[in-house]
C-alpha cells in the first residue's frame, strides 16, 4: 500500500478539501477492503463497512483527530466496526475464530465479541483475581474499546507499561479466557 501522504492531510481534511479525502479513500479503500471481506466472508458487508467508514469521516472531518499513522487509525477504525457487526449480529464462535485467525491488528482474543451476558458477568467476576492495574488495563482495552495510547493518557503511564501490564494479564486470564470459550 503507498504511503505518499502529504503530512498535512488531516488538517485539509478539517477544511473540507475533497481532494485530501480522495486522496485518503483511493490510498486505503482496496487494502481495508480487502481486510475487512476477509474476516467477513463477505463482499457485500464489507463494502458497508468501508463505505460507512469513510462516510463517517467525511461527517466528522472538522472533529477528526488522528494521533497515530492515518493507517493504523483506518484499520483500527474497520476493526471496530467489524467487532460491533458480530455483536449486532449475535454471531458466535465459527466468526469470532474467523476473526482470530484473520485479524492484521490484534491477535488477541477481543471479549467484546461475546455476546452472552452470562458469559462476560462470569468474566467480570472472574478479573476481580488480576491485581487491579491489570484489570483495569484489560477492561479498558477489551470493553471499553481503547487503544493501547488512549489507555496510556487515561492513566497517566507509558504506552508500554499498558502493553506490559496487558501481556501480565493475558498470562494470568488465560485459563478464564480457555473457560469462556469452551461454554460460548
Amino acid at each position: 500500500m503507498p504511503e505518499i501522504l502529504p503530512t498535512d492531510l488531516l488538517a485539509r481534511l478539517q477544511v473540507s478539501d475533497f481532494s485530501a479525502f480522495e486522496l485518503l479513500f483511493n490510498t486505503y479503500w482496496e487494502g481495508l477492503y480487502t481486510y475487512a471481506a476477509k474476516i467477513l466472508g463477505s463482499q457485500d458487508d464489507a463494502q458497508d463497512i468501508i463505505q460507512d467508514l469513510f462516510t463517517d469521516i467525511w461527517d466528522r472531518r472538522a472533529q477528526l483527530e488522528i494521533h497515530t499513522h492515518i493507517r493504523y487509525y483506518l484499520f483500527s477504525a474497520v476493526r471496530k466496526q467489524i467487532l460491533r457487526k458480530f455483536r449486532n449480529d449475535g454471531l458466535k464462535e465459527k466468526h469470532l475464530e474467523k476473526f482470530i485467525l484473520h485479524s492484521e491488528l490484534r491477535s488477541e482474543l477481543t471479549l467484546s465479541t461475546l455476546i452472552n451476558k452470562d458469559i462476560i458477568n462470569q468474566l467480570q467476576q472472574d478479573l476481580q483475581h488480576l491485581p487491579e492495574k491489570e484489570r483495569q488495563v484489560f477492561v479498558s482495552y477489551h470493553f471499553d474499546e481503547l487503544s493501547i495510547r488512549e489507555i496510556a493518557d487515561k492513566n497517566g503511564t507509558a504506552e508500554q507499561t499498558v502493553r506490559n501490564q496487558l501481556g501480565n494479564a493475558y498470562r494470568k486470564a488465560r485459563p478464564l479466557l480457555n473457560k469462556l470459550l469452551m461454554l460460548v
